[in-house]
């Protein structure tokens, strides 16, 4: 147990990004890409002894997959968006849309494990993060969003997971998905090694119901 947040999960050491749920719900996904189904709905345990809901202890979280098709002419490359909280029914629940061109077969994917996986590992952490503790708002710009503490936190989750599965360091993860925003003239330099910096192993106490007090 962790003496400082009395949890028995190791939150904060570097080879944890909620492994077993993030590799079931990631192995479901390829699952259904390469079987071509467009929309899914599932439900997990949540098995970890952090909180996911600040009024009960759930033990379930609702999941959704869906891909959806960019035009011919907009289209870049295979994309996935992420988004995470409570839905409709006040359930824990995370969104998965995978962007792909129009016309093209599902099954002909080029999606990544290790990529995907680390999406699904960012949006479990958001599950377990109090937003209370900061002041969460949407940001002005990409940096401010790198920066935010909230995002700090679920991105290097993220990239732990990405490392474990690749089996190279975690920084070479985070600069092959900055490398992006950098060459597109989105980040300079100088936030480009900013954000490597926060990102490489911040502490990680931004936890529904965990008191990260020393006393």
């Amino acid at each position: 147990m962790n003496r400082k947040t009395g949890l028995k999960t190791p939150i904060n050491e570097l080879s944890f990004y909620y492994n077993k749920l993030a590799n079931e719900i990631t192995t479901d996904i390829f699952e259904n890409l390469d079987s071509g189904i467009k929309w899914d709905q599932t439900q997990y345990e949540w098995s970890y002894d952090l909180l996911i809901d600040k009024e009960d202890d759930l033990r379930y979280l609702n999941f959704t997959y869906s891909v959806e098709r960019i035009l011919k002419k907009d289209f870049i490359k295979n994309d996935i968006v992420g988004s995470s909280g409570l839905d409709e029914c006040c359930m824990p629940h995370i969104k998965i849309r995978m962007l792909m061109q129009e016309g093209k077969w599902i099954k002909n994917h080029d999606y990544v494990y290790a990529q995907v996986l680390g999406v699904i590992a960012h949006e479990l952490h958001h599950l377990a993060q109090d937003f209370d503790l900061v002041d969460y708002k949407m940001p002005d710009n990409i940096v401010d969003y790198f920066l935010n503490p909230i995002e700090v936190e679920a991105f290097h989750i993220g990239f732990r997971a990405e490392s474990h599965q690749n089996l190279e360091p975690i920084k070479n993860c985070i600069k092959r998905y900055l490398d992006n925003f950098l060459n597109a003239n989105a980040i300079n330099q100088k936030e480009y090694e900013k954000i490597i910096v926060k990102w490489l192993n911040p502490e990680i106490k931004l936890l529904k119901g965990v008191n990260n007090n020393e006393s």
